[in-house]
């Protein structure tokens, strides 16, 4: 092994003290002290998983008996959930509507539909289909006060489109 177990305990233990010292509102030396301390264990570990991963050759058995913590396995992204949390909510401005809603890990894109119109079944007639990169500031205006507008979200990644939200709806000022 490039460092002994034991120095890199006592790297790892001097770092500790250290870390301590300039945590609580350390002098600049206590912190630039911590920092080099930080650096001398950094690469001691650096050095370390080196090895490793030239004595395992690749083998997993014994990457995972080496005690170091390994990187997850790389997973394929699934078609996204349904986006949670949409909202439609007054703007700063009386003709418009802020659209917000939580974000999704690994979406790209989302798409979302706005109309102020129902079907013959009293559901809502959707048309154009808007996208946004992004869960917060989308401004959807013009609208007219006291007309009732729903709102419908989908997030889109690599692997597809995920479901339509529940519709939301909210009456314009």
């Amino acid at each position: 092994m490039p460092v002994s177990l034991e120095d890199l305990q006592n790297q790892a233990d001097d770092f500790k003290v250290k870390w301590q010292k300039a945590s609580r509102g350390g002098s600049v030396l206590e912190i630039a002290e911590k920092n080099d301390s930080k650096r001398i264990v950094s690469e001691s570990l650096k050095k370390t998983a080196f090895y490793v991963n030239i004595v395992a050759d690749g083998s997993r058995s014994i990457l995972l008996s080496s005690g170091l913590i390994l990187e997850n396995d790389a997973k394929t992204a699934q078609v996204p959930v349904q986006v949670q949390g949409a909202a439609l909510v007054d703007g700063r401005q009386s003709n418009q509507m802020q659209i917000k809603f939580k974000p999704i890990k690994d979406a790209l894109l989302y798409e979302y539909q706005v109309t102020s119109e129902l079907d013959q079944f009293d559901q809502p007639a959707w048309g154009e289909i808007f996208q946004t990169s992004t869960s917060y500031a989308n401004i959807f205006s013009p609208v007219k006060p006291g007309f009732t507008y729903y709102l419908r979200i989908r997030a889109r990644n690599r692997r597809g489109i995920g479901d339509w939200c529940e519709a939301v709806r909210l009456t314009a000022r």
